[in-house]
């Protein structure tokens, strides 16, 4: 079949996150950054992105007097936390159909301890992947209860009738067409010792459609 575009999806997910940064003065004043020094994103299992990130506190401590009156100068603490948090995927998606990760960072609020801070934010993704449109299924026999293979498949306009797409299936009874477009087909199966077969598919990413030929 003609290799039609996939689609392209962008996701936004928010990912919460906390940490603390270790102070050795008592602090009253502070102003707090972080910046990402790494995010990495790597699928673990079908559709499931793992995303693990390393994040950089700072928290800058004002100059000032103390209660003896003797001059502070500003001071600077620091500490990297890491996120791993976990993001469902369209089925399918490999790595390599992640086409781009923009992230940005803010914090919500920090609370002052005696010898820490406590800082919270949100960690904000935006990850643009491709979703590869998918018809597929299994053909068996039904005297058998067999996989069949060498059954031709064709993928037909619902309207015209015109073939669109044709494969056969292998020697586990399966089919595939892949990167098809959105649309409603007529699908049909048949070999040369079985009945055919007409089932519709309606496409928006994936439909698997399944057969069971009689002879």
């Amino acid at each position: 079949m003609s290799d039609h575009s996939p689609s392209n999806v962008v996701l936004e997910r928010d990912i919460d996150w906390s940490g603390t940064i270790g102070v050795t003065v008592p602090v009253s004043d502070v102003q707090v950054y972080q910046r990402a020094e790494n995010i990495d994103l790597k699928i673990i299992n079908d559709g499931i992105l793992r995303v693990q990130a390393a994040l950089k506190l700072f928290a800058m401590v004002t100059a000032g007097l103390d209660e003896k009156h003797i001059f502070n100068p500003a001071k600077i603490f620091t500490n990297v936390i890491n996120i791993n948090s976990f993001i469902h995927l369209k089925s399918k998606i490999k790595r390599e159909d992640i086409i781009s990760v923009d992230y940005g960072l803010d914090i919500k609020n920090y609370a002052l301890r005696p010898d820490n801070i406590i800082i919270s934010g949100t960690l904000k993704l935006k990850i643009k992947y491709v979703i590869h449109l998918v018809l597929d299924g299994v053909v068996i026999d039904f005297a058998g209860n067999n996989a069949i293979n060498g059954a031709t498949i064709n993928v037909k306009d619902l309207e015209s009738g015109e073939i669109k797409a044709t494969v056969t299936t292998g020697s586990d009874g399966r089919y595939s067409f892949n990167n098809m477009p959105p649309g409603i087909y007529l699908v049909e199966a048949f070999t040369d010792s079985h009945k055919l077969e007409q089932k519709v598919s309606v496409m928006k990413t994936r439909d698997t459609v399944n057969f069971v030929l009689h002879q």
